[in-house]
């Protein structure tokens, strides 16, 4: 019997170790600024797994996944989009 991982599980071990992914990951908050950040790059899709494809469960992991390396919507990185403005 084989046991499919789950796509936002694949996803984490790829970024974990790949050291440009993780590098970003480490100034991101949150899924959806990891996915700006790659984007430009050309990345849609990492461990053969579409972004566009990720459900609203594992979006949620992958949130969870970035901010366990440091930053968050709470504790932003200063370039966050989460950032209080200190030049407004």
């Amino acid at each position: 019997m084989t046991t499919e991982t789950h796509p936002a599980e694949l996803i984490a071990r790829r970024i974990a170790t790949n050291a440009n992914f993780e590098n970003v990951a480490y100034v991101c908050c949150d899924w959806e600024e990891f996915v700006f950040e790659v984007a430009e790059w050309g990345v849609d899709h990492i461990s053969g797994v579409d972004f566009d494809s990720l459900t609203p469960d594992d979006i949620k992991s992958l949130d969870c996944f970035i901010a366990s390396f440091g930053c968050s919507p709470s504790q932003p990185h200063p370039c966050s989009k989460y950032a209080d403005p200190i030049f407004a």
